[in-house]
C-alpha cells in the first residue's frame, strides 16, 4: 500500500490554518484528511510547519514534532486507519489538535488564543 500525502497551509488574522491529506497513491480521491487550527508566527509562520517541540504526556520526553516529516506522518496514518479510513473512503478530522492529543502529545500550547507575542 503505496500512500502520498499533501500539506497545504494558510494564514489569516494571526491563525495559521493546516490541512494534512493523506490517500493511497491509487486512490486519490479518497483521502484521510486532518484540520489543524494554530498560532502563527509573523516571521516563521506555523509552528506544525517549522517545528515546535511537544511534551509527550505519557513519557514526558521533549519532542521536535514537524508535520513534514514522514515518520510524524506515518502516526497519522495509522490514526487515520485505526478510526475508519480504509483507503477507499474519504474521512476527515476537523480538530487535528485533538487527534495531536489523542496521540499522546500535549497540544495545548499551539491553540490560536493560547500564544501571545
Amino acid at each position: 500500500m503505496q500512500t502520498v500525502y499533501l500539506i497545504h497551509s494558510k494564514y489569516r488574522n494571526a491563525i495559521s490554518e493546516v490541512t494534512l491529506s493523506i490517500s493511497l497513491r491509487a486512490l486519490k480521491n479518497t483521502p484521510c484528511v486532518f484540520h489543524f487550527h494554530t498560532w502563527e508566527d509573523p516571521i516563521s509562520g506555523s509552528p506544525l510547519l517549522v517545528g515546535v517541540y511537544l511534551n509527550q504526556i505519557v513519557s514526558g520526553n521533549v519532542e521536535k514534532f514537524n508535520l513534514h516529516h514522514p515518520r510524524i506522518v506515518r502516526q497519522f496514518i495509522l490514526y487515520g486507519l485505526e478510526n475508519g479510513w480504509n483507503g477507499a473512503n474519504r474521512i476527515a478530522f476537523h480538530d487535528g489538535l485533538e487527534v495531536l492529543s489523542k496521540l499522546g502529545y500535549d497540544a495545548s500550547g499551539l491553540k490560536p488564543d493560547e500564544f501571545h507575542y
